[in-house]
């Protein structure tokens, strides 16, 4: 039997949750589920020790245990550190972290966008000596093409979609080439990275949430937290504010290239980017039944795919 979200339902699976949980919470005295999405399941702990949260991922997308995992050797002052973890089923628990980056901006706290980006581009660079570790999709930029190419001829590809997907070949080919002549290693990649996955730590942003990662340009990762900046303040992602963050995240790379090149390069790494969401669809659509996913959501990793050559 194949496997299906309904499995987050069941009282089997709650019975054995709570006995992964209880040996480090302390008795649990309630547990809820406060993410009910068909590729993930987040429950809120309340037990004797405090409050936690543990999570689980869709079978296509059981990666951020083992991610988690790696980061909380090289860089535990940026992620939100793991109470227990099990890779082999993609069990992650941790203590409630506190605010988030967003609820922190919302309050007037003294946090900004540039400090998340900046941070962000920190942790993708720590993870390059560790990235094999990791176990990630690859989208090397130097061979996006031959990604593409699989792509459009294994998956379902809807009428719709495909002079999209084929013109992507080309399109994000030649992005991928002048990402690759900058020269920056492949580094983790969040692949949904915005002000709402991460808290505010001691010393800056700690992430979480890592079920969509990829391996591939660091520059790539920009795409969505420099649209959700743009929108929450009304504006173009060519304001002057919203390129400012850009270069606190660019920053980080600039010992490597130089910055006019890796601003010139944000527009292909946000074609490249395109290619990450992508993917993560896939490995969602491919891992759930259909009868389990929403209109909206049909055909996502095409539509992605076709959107990168826009």
């Amino acid at each position: 039997m194949s496997w299906t979200p309904e499995v987050w339902q069941s009282e089997a699976f709650e019975r054995e949750l709570r006995e992964w949980i209880t040996p480090h919470t302390g008795a649990v005295r309630a547990l809820v589920r406060v993410k009910d999405r068909p590729w993930s399941g987040v429950w809120r702990v309340d037990a004797e020790n405090g409050t936690f949260y543990a999570k689980q991922n869709c079978p296509g997308q059981q990666q951020e245990a083992r991610i988690v995992s790696v980061l909380s050797r090289i860089a535990p002052d940026f992620i939100v550190e793991p109470v227990a973890l099990d890779e082999q089923r993609d069990l992650l628990l941790t203590a409630d972290a506190g605010r988030t980056w967003r609820e922190a901006l919302a309050d007037g706290a003294a946090v900004g966008w540039e400090t998340l980006l900046h941070d962000a581009m920190l942790l993708a660079r720590t993870s390059v000596p560790v990235l094999d570790d990791m176990r990630l999709t690859v989208l090397d930029p130097a061979g996006i093409r031959d990604h593409i190419v699989r792509a459009r001829d294994e998956w379902r590809i809807p009428d719709e979609f495909r002079a999209g997907v084929d013109a992507a070949v080309d399109v994000v080919g030649a992005a991928g080439d002048q990402l690759a002549a900058l020269g920056l290693p492949l580094a983790l990649d969040h692949n949904d990275l915005h002000d709402a996955n991460a808290f505010v730590g001691d010393h800056g942003a700690r992430f979480f949430d890592f079920g969509d990662a990829v391996a591939s340009s660091p520059l790539a990762a920009l795409r969505v937290p420099l649209a959700v900046y743009a929108n929450s303040i009304h504006a173009s992602e060519s304001d002057p504010r919203v390129l400012a963050i850009a270069d606190a995240a660019l920053e980080v790379w600039s010992d490597l290239a130089p910055m006019a090149e890796l601003r010139a390069a944000l527009t292909a790494a946000n074609r490249l980017a395109a290619v990450a969401r992508a993917e993560s669809w896939h490995r969602i659509l491919e891992s759930i039944p259909d009868e389990f996913v929403a209109d909206d959501h049909r055909g996502a990793d095409a539509e992605w795919l076709a959107e990168s050559a826009r």
